[in-house]
C-alpha cells in the first residue's frame, strides 16, 4: 500500500482473514480499517465493526464491482469504496481523504451505484403498481406461499377450499407473469411484496 508515504499515516497491523482483522482491530483500536470484501465474511467484517464501535471509518479497497456488493457495502456506512485496479497506487491519499472527512467512492463505484438505484427504484414502482392491483386476499395467500404453505394447508388457514386457493394462486402467477413458486416468491421478494425474514 502507498500509506506509509502520506504524512500521517501509519499500517500498524495487515490481516489475512476478515476474523483476525476483527481481533486486531479490537487489540489495537485503529482510526480506520481498510477491508476487501473479496474476504469471506468481509461485509459481516464491517457490520461487526461499526456494532462494536472499534474503528472510526472503514474503507473497501477491493476488486468486487458488482451491484449487489456495491450496494450492500454503502448502505453499511463505509467511507470509502476504492477499486484495486484504479486506487492501489493513490490509496494512501484516499485514505487521508476520507480521514479528513469525504466520502471517496471510485468513479466506476459511482456507476454502478447509480445504476444499482435506478433499478431499486424501478422495482419499487413496479411493486408499488403491481400491490395496487393484489386484492387482499391475494396478498395473504402470495405470504403463504412465501413461507413455503402447500394449497391444502394455505385452504386450512384461510378457512376456504382448496380449488379456491388454486385460483388465486393462478391470478397471482398471471399478475406476477411467473410459472412457479420459486420464481412467485422471488419476483415477490424483488418487488418488495413480501418479506421472507
Amino acid at each position: 500500500m502507498s500509506c506509509e508515504s502520506v504524512p500521517g499515516l501509519e499500517v500498524v497491523a495487515e490481516a489475512e482473514t476478515a476474523a483476525s482483522m476483527l481481533i486486531l482491530c479490537e487489540e489495537l483500536r485503529p482510526d480506520v480499517a481498510v477491508v476487501d470484501i473479496a474476504f469471506r465474511d468481509g461485509l459481516h467484517s464491517i457490520r461487526e465493526l461499526n456494532d462494536r464501535h472499534l474503528v472510526d471509518v472503514v474503507v473497501v479497497l477491493t476488486d468486487r464491482t458488482d451491484g449487489p456488493s456495491v450496494m450492500d457495502a454503502l448502505r453499511l456506512g463505509v467511507e470509502g469504496y476504492l477499486v484495486k485496479s484504479s486506487a492501489l497506487p493513490t490509496v494512501g491519499q484516499q485514505i487521508r481523504r476520507v480521514l479528513d472527512g469525504e466520502r471517496v467512492i471510485s468513479p466506476e463505484v459511482e456507476q454502478i451505484a447509480v445504476r444499482e438505484l435506478g433499478m431499486f427504484a424501478r422495482m419499487a414502482r413496479e411493486g408499488s403498481e403491481l400491490r395496487a392491483t393484489l386484492t387482499p386476499r391475494e396478498h395473504e395467500v402470495l405470504t403463504l406461499i412465501g413461507r413455503g404453505l402447500t394449497m391444502r394447508q394455505m385452504a386450512t388457514r384461510l378457512g376456504i377450499s382448496p380449488r379456491t386457493v388454486e385460483t388465486h394462486v393462478a391470478k397471482l402467477y398471471r399478475k406476477l407473469e411467473v410459472r412457479t413458486r420459486v420464481q412467485a416468491v422471488s419476483r415477490a421478494v424483488a418487488l418488495g411484496l413480501i418479506d421472507l425474514h
